[in-house]
C-alpha cells in the first residue's frame, strides 16, 4: 500500500491532460522537471520514494521529503510519499550490492535502484494507478519513432550510464525533461525564475543509496557518511562472516608492503588510492587486484590498464540486439568520455569489448555501457578484463 498525502486536487478521471507521476527527490533537478512538465501541459503528481536503511542508520528523509513536499506546494500539485517499499529496496538493491562486495566485485547499486525500484516497481505502480507516463529529473534525452535513449546535452551531467538497464517498454512511457538543459547555466536560472526556495537550489545532489549515511547524533549534528568498510563490517558480521587481516602485495616486486584489515579486501575497488594501508613511501599505490580465497590484496604504483573486457547480463534498451561485430563507443564508469571500441559476440551470451585505447582501473561488477553515436544501445556487467 502507498500512503497518500491529503490533496485538494481533482480526481484523475476528471482531467483531460496526460497524467505524469514524477519521482521527486527534493532537489533542483526533479523540481525543475516538474515545472517544465506542467508548463508543457501535463497533469503532474509528485512522489517521494523512501528507501531502506539498516538499523541504527537513516536516509536523508525526512529532510528530503519535506523539500519535495515544499516544491509540490509551490507548484500546486499533489505530493504523495511512498513509505512502504523498504523491503523491496532491501531485496532488489541492498542485498545484491552486499552480495557483490562479499563476492569480491564492485557492484553498481545506482543502476540496480533505477532498474528495480524507479523504473520497474514505481512504473508498475504508476501505470496501474492512472498514469500515462512516469518522469524523473535525470539528465538524459529520449527520441521518438522509434523510441531511443540519448545522451544528455550536458556531458558533465549525462546520466545514461545509470539508465542503460531499464526496460524498453518503460522507456517508451518515460519522460526526461532535463536532458536538453545544462545544469550550471539553465537549471539554476530556471529554478530561480520558478520561485523555488533557495534551499532547493543549494541542496546537495541526491544520494541514491541513502543508507550510506549515518544516523544523526542525539545532538542533532548533520549525518556523516558511513564508509563501505563500516557497512560491510556491520552487515557481514550479521551473516557470520569473519574478516581476517591479510597481506598487501606489490604486483611487480611480489613484496608484502602492508596489511589490510580484512574487510577492506572486500570494500576496495580496482584503482582505489585512499585508505589502502601501505607502509611508508611517497609513491601513491593503487589497488590492482584482490584474491578473496587467499585473502590477499594486490597494489601497484601505476593504475592497471585493460584493452578489453568481457561483459554479461546484457540489456538492450534500444529495443533489440545490434548487428555485431560493430564499431561502437563505450563507458566503463561515469563520468567518462565515450571510448571507441569494437564489440563482438563470444557465443556464450557475452560480449567482448575491445578498446582502441587501454582503459585505467577496470573493476569487475561495474557496468560497461555501449553507444552508437549519441544513442544508448544497452550494455552489461563487466565479468573480466585483459
Amino acid at each position: 500500500m502507498v500512503e497518500h498525502a491529503e490533496t485538494k486536487r481533482s480526481p484523475l478521471s476528471k482531467t483531460t491532460k496526460p497524467v505524469v507521476f514524477l519521482m521527486a527527490s527534493g532537489g533542483i533537478d526533479s523540481s525543475v522537471a516538474a515545472k517544465l512538465l506542467i508548463n508543457a501541459g501535463y497533469y503532474v503528481r509528485m512522489f517521494y520514494i523512501k528507501g531502506w536503511a539498516p538499523e541504527g542508520l537513516e536516509c536523508l528523509e525526512p529532510a528530503e521529503k519535506e523539500m519535495a513536499a515544499e516544491v509540490a506546494r509551490c507548484l500546486g500539485v499533489d505530493f504523495v510519499p511512498i513509505n512502504t517499499w523498504s523491503e523491496h529496496f532491501y531485496d532488489a538493491v541492498f542485498s545484491p550490492m552486499l552480495n557483490g562486495y562479499l563476492g569480491g566485485i564492485t557492484p553498481n547499486p545506482d543502476t540496480l535502484c533505477n532498474r528495480e525500484i524507479k523504473f520497474r516497481l514505481f512504473a508498475d505502480f504508476a501505470f496501474s494507478h492512472g498514469a500515462d507516463f512516469i518522469a524523473s529529473g535525470h539528465y538524459i534525452r529520449k527520441a521518438e519513432r522509434p523510441t531511443r535513449l540519448l545522451v544528455a546535452r550536458d556531458p558533465e551531467k549525462d546520466q545514461s550510464y545509470f539508465l542503460y538497464d531499464i526496460g524498453y517498454g518503460v522507456l517508451e512511457r518515460s519522460l526526461f525533461p532535463m536532458g536538453e538543459y545544462v545544469k550550471k547555466n539553465d537549471t539554476i536560472r530556471m529554478a530561480r525564475e520558478f520561485g523555488f526556495p533557495e534551499r532547493i537550489l543549494t541542496k546537495r545532489p541526491t544520494v541514491d543509496i541513502c543508507f550510506l549515511l549515518k544516523k544523526k547524533s542525539e545532538e542533532g549534528d548533520d549525518p556523516a557518511r558511513i564508509t563501505m568498510e563500516e557497512l560491510l563490517l556491520r552487515e557481514g558480521g550479521k551473516r557470520g562472516i569473519v574478516f581476517t587481516p591479510g597481506p598487501i602485495i606489490h604486483v611487480r616486486t611480489g613484496k608484502v608492503v602492508g596489511e589490510h584489515n580484512g574487510v577492506m579486501l572486500y570494500a576496495a575497488t580496482i584503482g582505489q588510492r585512499k585508505g589502502i594501508g601501505v607502509h611508508g613511501g611517497k609513491t601513491p599505490m593503487y589497488v590492482a587486484g584482490k584474491d578473496i580465497p587467499t585473502n590477499r590484496l594486490f597494489v601497484s604504483d601505476e593504475q592497471s590498464k585493460s584493452s578489453e573486457v568481457i561483459i554479461h547480463n546484457l540489456n538492450w534498451i534500444s529495443g533489440g540486439t545490434p548487428k555485431l561485430p560493430a564499431r561502437l563507443s563505450a563507458k566503463i564508469r561515469t563520468p567518462q568520455k565515450l571510448q571507441a571500441c569494437l564489440v563482438e559476440e563470444t557465443g556464450r551470451d557475452e560480449l567482448r569489448v575491445r578498446f582502441d585505447l587501454p582503459q585505467n582501473s577496470v573493476a569487475p561488477g561495474q557496468a560497461c555501457v555501449l553507444y552508437d553515436g549519441e544513442v544508448v544501445l544497452g550494455g552489461g556487467i563487466i565479468a573480466a578484463s585483459a
